[in-house]
């Protein structure tokens, strides 16, 4: 499979250079616990599409587009786009609390893998068309800007599949690929997706998000938004999903003609 590269181009996101991923095959942390009192401005859990981007350094203020999904849903986050400037997939996901009006987003992991000791606060401000997210003195080596995202609410649905979770086992006779991981989180009527895995001795890289929804016969339709793989955007997928309890889930669909069964646990 070859990376899809996007129309819109981007800057990276206020995690992109900060985020350096672990070495080590330890699981993903645990959410650390809050002391602080928390307080939530009214930002909904839900899907959202970025608008913009302002970076203002020195004075001087450029925007920027690219094609960006996010998802916050039970106190997790997720985004995923592809960044034509570092030409790789750029995706993260982790825990959110409130702290005197200011969202701490605490990554966990990203395409390159595990993440730790990293957080970030942000100033989100409720628009009537979603929201705004500030965030001030973010470092690029020796840089020091500001940025102000613009984001669109796409919906604040809910279904039972929502949540973080993370890829437990995967099993198709079609796969030729080694070391697959895949985190996805699902919420606001919406999936991201992002995964790695080996092919022929190289690593490969992917991300994908869509729209999500449950049919009345409880089957699962997910419609491919924007991938970096290769026919999946506009692409609608039937899947067998099962809870197969409160913290672990199965899903199975056909690819090239074979069926792929995956299962996850919730983090």
């Amino acid at each position: 499979m070859t990376l899809k590269k996007l129309l819109l181009i981007g800057l990276a996101t206020t995690l992109t250079t900060a985020l350096v991923a672990c070495s080590g095959e330890d699981p993903a942390p645990q959410q650390p616990a809050v002391t602080e009192v928390d307080s939530t401005p009214g930002l909904a859990d839900g899907a959202y599409a970025l608008i913009s981007v302002d970076v203002s350094e020195n004075g001087e203020v450029s925007s920027y587009l690219r094609d960006q999904m996010k998802i916050y849903t039970q106190d997790r986050f997720m985004f995923a786009f592809y960044n034509d400037l570092t030409d790789k997939v750029d995706a993260g996901t982790g825990y959110t609390h409130w702290v005197d009006g200011v969202l701490v987003e605490t990554p966990i992991a990203n395409q390159d893998g595990d993440l730790k000791d990293l957080s970030f606060d942000l100033t989100i401000t409720p628009t009537e068309a979603g929201f705004t997210q500030s965030l001030k003195g973010m470092k690029y080596g020796e840089r020091s800007v500001n940025m102000v995202e613009q984001w669109r609410t796409l919906s604040t649905e809910t279904t039972i599949f929502d949540g973080l979770w993370k890829l437990e086992s995967r099993s198709s006779e079609a796969d030729e690929w080694a070391d697959f991981v895949e985190m996805k989180l699902i919420g606001g009527g919406h999936f991201i997706f992002f995964q790695s895995m080996m092919l022929e001795g190289e690593a490969v890289k992917h991300f994908g998000f869509g729209s999500l929804e449950v049919d009345p016969a409880g089957h699962v339709v997910e419609t491919g938004i924007t991938s970096s793989i290769e026919g999946l955007a506009g692409t609608v997928f039937k899947l067998n999903m099962q809870m197969i309890d409160d913290n672990h889930m199965s899903q199975s669909f056909e690819m090239d003609g074979a069926v792929v069964t995956q299962t996850y646990v919730r983090i």
